[in-house]
């Protein structure tokens, strides 16, 4: 048994906090993957104890599906280690996956068309769904959602949006319309409201991540809501707008299209 670091020589670009769109797979292609690796474990190949086999084909597999959380995310975060990852790897292919369907497929329409990844979050390694326009429509049978939003930020903040919207291009960001509790960032002392094109509406913070396509994805842990009856998913584009059950903020996923009113807290 030897390291897996020692093997791998191709370098990961690190884009800051952008996560890659690369690391998302729909469940069939992660399918392929927990199956081959299940092969390779009956024959005596795997990811348990922190190292791994000298086995070519587990190392491709485990570089291509899990590169980012091995080799960004484990120099980013104290916490998470080499061996935290394979152990999860492991868990993934044995148990995990098996019960992705089971546990967060009553949530969409079409669970097997959308892409999920893995990332680290608050202790653990926790799945993600991309919130791109498949998933918009099959939310809203429509990629054209206008709505009147507002999103915390900076001055400098502001300029970004600003040329976001020159850009002509559809980069997402987090956004807003009822807020409970103020913004946690002190920093982020400017309210900017704006009309934006709605990608994902949510009833509660869902802790969103940008992506390198200028999408964003989030966590499906968030999907649960205090309710007996309802999720945290707005199937329809005013269904976020009450009160907040968690008394936080609800959340719109959008792209920024013109900035209406700016306002310094």
């Amino acid at each position: 048994m030897i390291k897996l670091k020692s093997l791998i020589s191709e370098k990961i670009q690190v884009l800051g906090y952008i996560r890659p769109s690369a690391s998302f797979y729909t469940l069939a292609e992660w399918r392929q993957f927990v199956s081959r690796m299940l092969e390779l474990q009956r024959a005596g190949y795997d990811t348990r104890g922190g190292q791994i086999g000298n086995n070519p084909e587990l190392i491709q597999l485990v570089n291509k599906y899990f590169s980012y959380q091995l080799y960004v995310e484990t120099e980013r975060y104290d916490l998470l280690t080499t061996k935290n990852v394979l152990d999860f790897i492991e868990d993934f292919v044995n148990h995990r996956f098996w019960s992705i369907d089971e546990e967060f497929g009553k949530y969409f329409e079409d669970i097997n068309s959308l892409k999920f990844a893995y990332f680290y979050s608050r202790g653990d390694i926790e799945p993600y769904v991309m919130l791109d326009e498949t998933y918009t429509i099959q939310m809203y049978g429509s990629l054209n959602n206008p709505k009147r939003v507002q999103h915390y930020t900076t001055p400098d903040g502001v300029k970004r949006i600003q040329r976001i919207i020159e850009s002509g291009k559809e980069i997402d960001i987090s956004a807003f319309t009822v807020a409970e509790r103020p913004f946690f960032r002190k920093q982020s002392n400017v309210v900017v409201e704006m009309l934006a094109n709605v990608k994902a509406g949510f009833k509660s913070d869902i802790k969103s991540y940008a992506l390198d396509n200028g999408r964003r994805a989030c966590n499906l842990y968030r999907l649960g809501y205090p309710s007996d009856t309802e999720n945290n998913i707005c199937y329809e584009l005013d269904s976020c707008d009450g009160t907040v059950a968690t008394s936080l903020w609800n959340e719109y996923i959008v792209a920024p299209k013109q900035i209406l009113n700016i306002t310094v807290i």
